[in-house]
């Protein structure tokens, strides 16, 4: 059977990259790079998930082996809760080590996550771990631009690519045979990867869906670099000067724009320190209202109402312990406060990303990075969703310990009194789970918008400059 002459041509240049030798080391470096990065990758998780389920069993075991205590120390003695993670994250971590995965509950607080690996890491071990979502983000292009800088300008020179038009070669049917020969190779290496991840993650939430949104990105992602090879070697008479400006691009798109778009969007929308929001939390409390003090406008009328409301005129004779429901006011303003602080952090984080999605189009392995990170769990969307349930963890949990504080203990000897183990295994501490990819839907289908207007672009330069020869 008579091959196309497309196929004809794509295997002709899988001969001549197999003949020259260097394309084929280069390729066989790729892969070893890309088993390195799996391993290293693949023991980074094992010991973030370990420490996830130790937390998880240890927290559990601590608080329901706690003795009778009174209900407010059981709040100060707080507990723990570990950020859950996706399989997936093996390929891309995202912002697992910055973000930290766990967060300590208890009352008057609301705390952020610590136990970040990247502020624990030594001098040595700051170096970004190599990731394989890295190796297509990054080093999969340049080894691309380094096999293919001359798959048509060596045409050129040589006199073949003039030969073949003058014989009746269409000159689309040329770059779509140069094409498929340097993207098919890379897109067999990401469907092996998805195949391997995909026994890995079988089982886990929404796994199929989220594997296959991060293939689609990276199988856009590398189409397009294939594009993009093709059409400036076609556009140059010299070797050299199509591979010095295929490193431009490469310099640009995966390493300026996504810097210089971070650091801008950070000037635009600057996020205060922890150590600051908490004194401007502090402050507010203190004019909102101080339990501590007796002469407190906001809880001299609330010791008011609460008299009024149960027709007596001393806290004494309230058929309730005082103390408690005062803890159970204390924590309602604390918590609408310092969420106020919480919601005022997320809106900037918000307005950073919003500026980053505006200029993404002038990096498409930005897009990608967004797009892998949504996928496995391990953006910012989804930190953001974990902490969110975590507080509301913290404060159902605080409020039912005030509950019993506020029932079962007398106010006449509430030092003194002990409340039994029981409850604190009835409390409600409800399970944090992973949030549903829906959370991250915006950055995916931007990514995925930038992702394709990527494919367009070198398609249309390719078209232009096969019309003009």
């Amino acid at each position: 059977m008579k091959s196309s002459p497309v196929m004809l041509m794509m295997y002709n240049e899988w001969r001549r990259l197999w003949h020259a030798r260097i394309p084929v080391l280069l390729l066989l470096v790729l892969i070893v790079l890309w088993a390195i990065s799996a391993i290293a990758a693949h023991h980074h998780w094992q010991d973030h998930a370990r420490t996830v389920t130790q937390v998880t069993e240890r927290s559990l075991h601590d608080w329901e082996s706690q003795p009778d205590r009174h209900p407010h120390r059981v709040s100060h003695y707080g507990d723990f809760v570990a950020r859950p993670i996706h399989p997936l994250s093996v390929i891309e971590p995202g912002i697992l080590d910055q973000s930290g995965h766990l967060v300590y509950l208890e009352g008057h607080r609301l705390n952020s996550a610590n136990f970040n690996p990247a502020t624990e890491a030594t001098s040595a071990g700051r170096f970004p771990i190599i990731t394989p979502a890295m190796i297509v983000q990054w080093w999969m292009p340049l080894f691309l631009i380094m096999i293919g800088y001359a798959t048509i300008t060596g045409e050129k020179i040589g006199g073949t690519l003039a030969f073949m038009r003058g014989n009746g070669m269409p000159a689309w049917k040329i770059a779509t045979g140069k094409w498929l020969a340097l993207f098919i190779p890379l897109a067999i290496l990401l469907l092996a990867q998805a195949l391997l991840v995909l026994f890995w993650i079988w089982g886990s939430e929404q796994a199929l869906v989220r594997l296959s949104t991060m293939l689609l990105g990276q199988s856009l992602y590398i189409a397009g670099w294939c594009l993009l090879v093709v059409a400036i070697s076609w556009s140059n008479q010299q070797l050299h000067s199509g591979l010095l400006a295929l490193l431009l691009c490469w310099v640009c798109v995966c390493i300026i724009f996504p810097r210089g778009l971070a650091n801008v969007s950070q000037i635009m929308h600057p996020t205060q320190p922890r150590t600051e929001a908490e004194y401007h939390a502090e402050i507010k409390l203190k004019a909102i209202g101080d339990s501590h003090n007796p002469d407190d406008p906001h809880f001299a009328t609330f010791k008011s109402n609460l008299l009024k409301a149960h027709g007596v005129d001393r806290i004494e004779d309230l058929p309730l312990n005082y103390n408690g429901l005062l803890m159970q006011e204390g924590e309602r303003l604390t918590t609408v406060v310092y969420r106020e602080q919480q919601a005022l952090h997320e809106q900037q984080l918000a307005k950073q990303n919003a500026t980053i999605r505006q200029w993404l189009w002038l990096s498409p392995a930005l897009a990608l990075q967004y797009l892998q990170m949504a996928s496995s769990g391990s953006d910012l969307t989804h930190h953001l969703a974990f902490i969110r349930q975590a507080e509301d963890r913290r404060y159902r949990l605080i409020q039912y310990l005030n509950q019993i504080h506020t029932h079962q203990v007398q106010r006449h000897d509430d030092k003194n009194t002990r409340v039994s183990a029981d409850f604190w295994k009835k409390a409600p501490r409800p399970t944090i789970s992973l949030a549903a990819l829906d959370v991250s839907q915006t950055a995916i289908i931007t990514s995925i918008a930038v992702l394709l207007a990527w494919i367009l672009l070198p398609l249309l330069l390719l078209s232009r400059i096969m019309h003009r020869t």
